[in-house]
């Protein structure tokens, strides 16, 4: 799959979200990584948004983990992400 223009746009609207410290570590990782991501990556991390808020901060968190071997990567990434 390939990611253009208007399909990065979207996916930066979809960091957008409802709670304060998603917002605040997707800022970060959107500002420092978004746009080095491969097509691969970005198919991930628009899986990784289509998680609902709460399930999304506690792996980004590390309260829960994934079973999904793909979201690893991406999820070290954004808790990577320095302010």
């Amino acid at each position: 799959m390939h990611f253009d223009d208007a399909a990065r746009r979207r996916i930066r609207w979809l960091t957008r979200r409802g709670l304060l410290e998603l917002d605040i570590v997707l800022g970060r990782f959107m500002a420092q990584e978004f746009d080095s991501l491969s097509d691969d990556e970005l198919a991930v991390l628009v899986q990784i948004l289509d998680l609902p808020d709460q399930e999304f901060l506690a792996l980004v968190n590390q309260k829960e983990s994934t079973n999904n071997p793909a979201f690893i990567p991406l999820l070290h990434k954004i808790r990577q992400a320095k302010p």
